[in-house]
């Protein structure tokens, strides 16, 4: 890392690029989960929940509203300002961030960022309808996917891109993982009349990866749970895959200088999740399993943060000088008068 970068200014690009890829993918969740409910029989016992556990902040829905239906849901997640995690407050933290440190960016890139910011507060402020809501999502995802390809394209891909790059891939890995866990967990749970429609549920779960066309052309399997898992654990090809994001993260840490123990937090991920086969394991364990992922990426995060950004160099002791004790001056020898030296030299 170049020794003009500061900490501070390394945490501002890191969580730039975190926010950015939580407003794309709460973006897209939104609009994907809304075309599942228009394709699932209205009979079906389906609802709103599974966005806000994927976001774990049922707590924080539960104090701010009563009930949770369509409405209060796409309130709490898209324009609520007293929600944390909604996605015009990650959007303004995008474009703070950005401001912070667009020292270090093209100078067309905070531009982008902040028409960003005010596409979302143009297209999604409340009341939103359906039809107004579908168009602001999309536009929002759109506009984040070009930022991304223009950084990529102009950045200079130095300690601050790495940040960027490390950012965006833990949010993605640790968005994955949750996406794959509702789906595996509270969504069907109790639910046997939704068994028949278990492809359509999983299929919406590829799409909000953007992971559709690929599982199609790749695996040939027919969509179905363990398969679809499979694949968004363990291709490495897939850039939404959790491994593909650990790996990019890795690949980002290694260009930095202090990496040994964040690399070290990163590798016991990689090989926990490539030693699990979630084939076999049951509903119970895969979720066990799922949340571990997901405490470890965590742990990551925590060693990143007191790496670089908690970072403070190890000062020398400080020498105390010690007083040199003073050489106390030499007697020189007197001279004897003659009368003393003879009388030594008869003795």
């Amino acid at each position: 890392m170049s020794g003009l970068t500061l900490s501070s200014t390394a945490e501002r690009i890191y969580w730039l690029g975190r926010y950015l890829e939580r407003s794309e993918t709460m973006a897209r969740l939104v609009i994907v989960h809304a075309n599942l409910l228009i394709d699932m029989p209205k009979r079906l016992p389906l609802g709103w929940r599974p966005l806000v556990e994927i976001t774990g902040s049922a707590s924080e829905f539960a104090e701010l509203y009563d009930e949770m239906n369509e409405k209060t849901v796409c309130r709490f997640l898209i324009n609520d300002a007293r929600s944390a995690g909604s996605l015009l407050n990650s959007l303004s933290w995008v474009r703070e961030n950005a401001r912070t440190v667009r020292g270090f960016m093209p100078l067309r890139a905070f531009e982008y960022f902040n028409e960003l910011y005010l596409l979302g507060r143009e297209k999604l402020t409340a009341p939103l309808s359906r039809s107004r809501r579908l168009q602001g999502l999309t536009e929002v995802v759109e506009h984040i996917q070009r930022i991304d390809g223009f950084m990529s394209a102009n950045m200079l891909h130095d300690a601050h891109w790495n940040f960027l790059r490390i950012g965006q891939f833990i949010e993605r890995a640790d968005m994955t993982t949750r996406t794959i866990d509702v789906g595996t967990g509270t969504f069907w749970e109790g639910a046997i009349d939704l068994e028949p429609f278990a492809d359509v549920q999983w299929r919406s779960v590829l799409r909000s990866l953007f992971a559709l066309q690929s599982y199609n052309t790749t695996v040939g399997e027919p969509i179905s749970q363990e398969p679809v898992i499979d694949f968004l654990l363990h291709d490495s090809r897939l850039p939404r895959s959790v491994d593909y994001g650990l790996m990019s993260v890795r690949n980002n840490l290694r260009s930095l200088p202090r990496h040994e123990r964040p690399l070290r937090a990163i590798n016991r991920i990689r090989r926990s999740v490539a030693q699990t086969d979630v084939r076999k394991l049951s509903a119970a364990d895969l979720n066990l399993f799922l949340d571990e992922c997901q405490i470890q990426i965590s742990e990551l995060h925590d060693e990143i943060r007191k790496t670089y950004f908690d970072f403070k160099p190890r000062r020398r002791p400080s020498k105390q000088r010690q007083k040199k004790p003073q050489k106390q001056p030499q007697k020189q020898p007197q001279k004897q008068s003659k009368p003393q030296a003879a009388a030594a030299r008869r003795s």
